[in-house]
């Protein structure tokens, strides 16, 4: 997807444009950007997420990527009504501040625990079901990330002690506040050995997406005497003592077990749906002042555009 022209919210041609301007679509590469919050006790909380896709349909709304096994996160995000999305250009330095209201599209099996999709946001057809538009757009985006993101997915619970012996007969971690919501740990404990993580579909394969070999997952550099190959190939000459023990988790097939990383993996990856409601958008001057534009809607919908001093 890419933005839409829609005249009536008058910021997203600029956003389109930055975009474009600042990042090569052919590398794939995540973008980075700040999430501002506030906690449940009155304190901030900065977290960083990523950016996935514009929606055309409703150029209110930015598509974002992040972990459901992020405790922090996905509690901040839960309780709170607004957030605010800091967005700093690499290239042409000129930035966007957003304000609005994220919601939270899981994996089916943890709607119990995020909710249901956004229901007052336009779709591309309005008799669309959006419990199955959100998910088909969930597993679209997953499709479309880069392998080494991808496998990110498959990494320890964000926060955690790295080493829990040290915790001295405490479950120790970062998160005190009580907001946090805690999913379920992956299957197979996969620790950071794997850097890539090719997308499967239902019969267990892979789509090609990200290049490489497809339904994959490449060891890291670290593991397998600092070699890398894909998990599936490699597998009948290597032990599976790194992922679960000789002879897979619980004896299952080398295919199986590869199936099982994957779909946690999926299972773990949740869309951030982003509705701004306010948006100031910032431009450097090579030699005048900067440029500082205030685009606010009301609440019939109307969008004003106010030019402020910088």
């Amino acid at each position: 997807m890419i933005g839409s022209s829609d005249p009536q919210v008058p910021w997203n041609p600029s956003l389109v444009s930055a975009f474009k301007k600042n990042y090569d679509a052919a590398k794939n590469e995540p973008v980075y950007i700040q999430l501002a919050s506030v906690k449940s006790n009155g304190s901030p909380k900065i977290q960083q997420i990523v950016f996935q896709d514009f929606l055309n349909a409703d150029p209110r709304v930015l598509i974002f990527s992040a972990a459901t096994r992020n405790a922090d996160l996905m509690g901040v995000v839960k309780q709170s009504q607004t957030h605010e999305v800091f967005w700093q250009m690499p290239k042409t330095r000129e930035h966007f501040i957003l304000t609005g209201r994220i919601y939270i599209v899981a994996a089916t099996n943890l709607s119990h625990r995020f909710g249901t999709p956004p229901r007052r946001i336009t779709l591309d057809q309005p008799d669309t079901n959006p419990d199955e538009f959100w998910e088909s757009e969930r597993q679209r985006q997953w499709r479309r990330l880069s392998p080494t993101y991808r496998a990110t997915f498959t990494w320890p619970m964000p926060g955690e002690l790295k080493n829990p012996t040290r915790a001295r007969g405490e479950s120790w971690s970062v998160y005190r506040d009580g907001t946090s919501i805690r999913v379920p740990p992956p299957a197979i404990d996969t620790g950071y050995k794997y850097t890539r993580l090719d997308a499967m579909d239902e019969r267990g394969n892979g789509n090609g997406a990200g290049g490489g070999g497809g339904g994959t997952l490449t060891r890291s550099p670290t593991t397998a005497s600092g070699s890398s190959g894909g998990l599936v190939s490699r597998l009948g000459n290597m032990a599976l003592s790194a992922v679960s023990g000789a002879g897979g988790e619980g004896g299952m097939s080398k295919e199986d077990e590869l199936r099982c990383v994957h779909n946690s993996a999926l299972d773990n990856y949740c869309l951030l749906v982003f509705k701004a409601n306010r948006v100031e958008r910032w431009v450097p001057g090579a030699i005048t002042a900067p440029t500082r534009v205030v685009y606010t809607c009301s609440k019939d919908g109307v969008w004003s555009e106010d030019e402020v001093n910088p």
